[in-house]
């Protein structure tokens, strides 16, 4: 008998949201659809602007079709020039998960420059050591 690998939770044709927290502590969530990225959603706690200073919090909420490579790794920009949204991580092997960093760039209505610190972050499943910790 012949045995066929069970095709990766993002690979599948529905949509398959990964959700978890950066290491700001903030919420984020990427929604996948057929081995691609469709979607991002995230709060940034610090989008600091010269002169202005600090005017986090910020929620994006971009479209975008980033294609996850073979070795389930990615990287894509999502939203207007004024406010580009960086994203470099991979899939875990389970396709349960993903971990990676983030950073914002842009620009306020005056021109200044904006730009968030590199936040990390890590979705879906906690690792199984620390799920064990914890019960």
């Amino acid at each position: 008998m012949l045995a066929v690998a069970a095709e990766p939770p993002f690979a599948a044709a529905t949509s398959h949201v990964l959700r978890g927290r950066t290491s700001e502590g903030a919420s984020l969530a990427l929604t996948l659809r057929g081995g691609r990225i469709v979607r991002v959603r995230v709060t940034l706690r610090r989008y600091v602007c010269v002169p202005q200073g600090d005017i986090a919090p910020t929620r994006i909420d971009a479209t975008t079709d980033a294609r996850i490579g073979p070795r389930r790794r990615f990287g894509f920009s999502a939203g207007a020039p004024s406010e580009r949204l960086r994203v470099d991580g991979a899939i875990t092997a389970s396709g349960t998960g993903a971990r990676g960093s983030l950073r914002l760039r842009g620009t306020i209505g005056t021109g200044d420059p904006c730009r968030s610190p590199r936040v990390t972050f890590r979705l879906g499943a906690p690792p199984r050591a620390a799920a064990a910790a914890r019960a």
